[in-house]
């Protein structure tokens, strides 16, 4: 029986014909496994019917068309933050405003008592 704590080391027969694609899966320490590197394209064509593995790339769209979609997503998404910070930078606006007239009010209340005061003091 060979020591399982040395590594034996299996030749495999060369089958990849220098394609890249690949999926490398890991498991994190939550116990959970993430797939850390994927590359979809192949430089051969591949053989149908493989069973399920075919099926696989039915599930997933081209990834040209993918990054379209989510560029989409982004100019949606900035157009409406756009829209938000207009709207905040209008209501910080109309508060400000708001701010002034108060304190114009609050002047304008304690310039009358200082004034009532002072013809109280010469009574």
């Amino acid at each position: 029986m060979p020591d399982k704590r040395e590594k034996i080391v299996r030749q495999r027969v060369e089958t990849r014909v220098g394609c890249r694609a690949m999926m490398l899966v890991r498991r994190v320490n939550s116990g959970k496994w993430m797939v850390t590197k994927f590359v979809k394209e192949h430089t051969h064509p591949l053989t149908p019917g493989r069973g399920r593995r075919d099926c696989i790339y039915d599930q997933y769209p081209n990834e040209h068309d993918k990054i379209q979609e989510l560029s989409q997503q982004l100019a949606v998404e900035k157009k409406r933050a756009a829209t938000y910070k207009r709207h905040l930078e209008l209501i910080f606006e109309q508060i400000e405003e708001h701010n002034k007239c108060l304190s114009n009010k609050i002047r304008h209340i304690v310039d009358s008592v200082r004034e009532m005061e002072g013809e109280g003091q010469q009574k």
